[in-house]
């Protein structure tokens, strides 16, 4: 009875009457807007974020540094007539940079920072914060000219404020995997060949045409073939059928294979202008080439597409950023040089890379525009082995005369020069090699390992590029020398640790953005975060005033 009274009366059982009221009293619990239960508070307003970040934080010093630049041209971008921005470009800039600085590259990440960080709501100035659709267009409108101006400004105010004397430059590149599909590749073999299958199929299928259909088609091309089958078509009233059980003439027949034809001449053709001079292009991201890269998950050596980055280091800083379809670097060196005087109005002193950009090409042009070289030349550390030097077959262990102009092989006898060959690299850049050639080399005990197999019906022949050989001498001396040593040995440091902290402490190893000039623009925001970084780390330890880094400071500075 007690039970019965209890429902009637809509009572709860003793223990349960706390959910119960609380369920009756708030039934708007699931409501999207979670203020409508939140506990009583007393208002609060936050007239100023500043006194509850700490003067340590490094958004105190990109706030200060950015704020010194000359946003003229990035404000020309916007129209004073009509409805004004929801944030300020300007201020939309920085907390871009400051999202690059934190690792964060998401634009709905950046928006979900504006709105629960309160290091981005300082930045913000009492602005709302920008939609991921606003990130976007401002990405969008900012153009290439404007941001690489606003970077050479930087790289400027950098040269003030610290170290950088554009007195050497250390250069170094990698690769890094581009949005795109990983199977979406087009390959220039493969379009070639079928290119020319249709170049070979088409006179047939022309002369096929004039016998039976058009008189004089075997003289036509095929637009103008497809034009004159349109005209007959026309003229003889053939009704066009389709679908099952029906029979199509033979004028739509010739008509839709010539169609056909013209169709697939125009997608490899369109194929081949999008390659231009490289193999490999992406159907999701045309401006990305299929290169080998380090990160191989397959473990079968498969390529991806991606871009290679080219990085300028100089104390530390990025200087110079540039992306490149090569997948080696030793054509991005001359290109990637005249960007940076072109654009930032940088030329350093010292040029200092790794072994991938040792050629003669390069080092021709570096002394030609006045760079000195500090190079690792390619066969430095295999130089160095004994078993190198017992090479007896290689010219360089070879004997050589100046006044005769004549070398001497490890059985004495002589080797005269026969001639000049001249060969054309793929960049346009010819180089000269000097011939000299055995005068006997019959009954040589040597023979077998001095020439291969399929050289020995004809005397030993050298090929000796005396211009190059002159660049890499002049190039040694200076990596010999004691600077040359301090320099390499800072080039490991520097560039190969912005490398690593891009990639590591940045977690940045795939680029988010898709077309070049896109994945250029992030690049360049990355370069602004990760140097504002690096002048808060160095002015936080002391640093400002060293231009190396000796090894003693490696723990210190990474």
């Amino acid at each position: 009875m007690p039970i019965f009274y209890a429902k009637k009366k809509k009572e709860t059982p003793k223990g349960l009457s706390f959910w119960y009221n609380l369920s009756m009293q708030s039934p708007k619990l699931n409501h999207k807007h979670y203020n409508k239960f939140s506990t009583v508070r007393q208002l609060v307003l936050p007239l100023d974020y500043s006194p509850m970040i700490p003067e340590t934080e490094p958004v105190r010093l990109l706030d200060a540094v950015l704020e010194e630049l000359d946003y003229t041209a990035l404000l020309r971008l916007y129209s004073t007539k009509g409805r004004k921005s929801a944030v300020p470009p300007k201020i939309l800039f920085k907390v871009i940079v400051f999202a690059m600085l934190e690792g964060v590259y998401s634009l709905r990440a950046i928006r979900r920072q504006c709105q629960v960080n309160i290091q981005y709501m300082w930045l913000l100035q009492g602005y709302p914060a920008p939609s991921h659709m606003c990130i976007g267009r401002f990405y969008e409108r900012i153009t290439l000219p404007v941001l690489e101006d606003l970077f050479a400004q930087f790289i400027h105010l950098l040269s003030k404020l610290d170290s950088v004397t554009m007195d050497e430059v250390y250069i170094d590149g990698t690769k890094l995997e581009a949005n795109a599909n990983r199977y979406t590749f087009v390959w220039r073999k493969n379009i070639e060949r079928g290119l020319k299958k249709l170049k070979e199929q088409y006179p047939a299928f022309r002369e096929q045409i004039a016998q039976g259909l058009l008189p004089g088609a075997d003289t036509l091309k095929d637009t103008d073939l497809l034009a004159a089958l349109a005209a007959k078509c026309m003229e003889e009233n053939v009704p066009f059928v389709s679908g099952k059980g029906h029979h199509k003439p033979k004028l739509q027949k010739a008509f839709e294979e010539c169609e056909a034809f013209c169709a697939k001449r125009h997608e490899y053709e369109k194929q081949l202008s999008v390659l231009g001079e490289r193999n490999s292009y992406s159907k999701t991201d045309p401006d990305a080439t299929f290169m080998r890269m380090k990160e191989d998950h397959m473990r079968n050596g498969q390529l991806k597409p991606a871009y290679n980055v080219q990085l300028a280091v100089e104390s530390e800083y990025i200087v110079g950023v540039g992306i490149f379809p090569n997948p080696t670097d030793t054509l991005t060196l001359i290109p990637f040089l005249n960007h940076m005087d072109s654009r930032f109005g940088l030329k350093p002193n010292h040029v200092v890379a790794d072994a991938g950009y040792d050629s003669e090409e390069n080092l021709d042009w570096l002394r030609e525009h006045e760079y000195k070289s500090v190079i690792k030349p390619a066969q430095y550390e295999i130089s160095k082995k004994k078993a190198f030097k017992e090479r007896f077959w290689l010219p360089v262990t070879m004997s050589y005369d100046p006044e005769k102009d004549e070398y001497t092989c490890a059985k004495g006898r002589k080797l005269v020069f026969e001639k000049i060959r001249k060969t054309k690299h793929n960049s346009g850049y010819v180089s000269e090699s000097y011939l000299y050639r055995c005068t006997n080399c019959q009954y040589c005990g040597l023979r077998k390992q001095c020439q291969r197999q399929g050289n020995r019906k004809q005397n030993k022949a050298i090929y000796i590029n005396k211009k190059y050989n002159e660049l890499q001498q002049e190039n040694l001396e200076r990596f010999l020398s004691e600077n040359g040593i301090r320099l390499r040995v800072n080039r490991s440091i520097q560039v190969e640790g912005a490398f690593g902290q891009i990639k590591e402490d940045y977690s940045y190893k795939r680029i988010l953005r898709r077309g070049k000039e896109a994945v250029y623009k992030e690049l360049l925001f990355l370069a602004f975060g990760f140097d504002i970084r690096k002048l808060h780390n160095r002015i936080q330890g002391d640093r400002l005033t060293k231009r190396f880094l000796q090894e003693t400071d490696k723990e210190k500075a990474f």
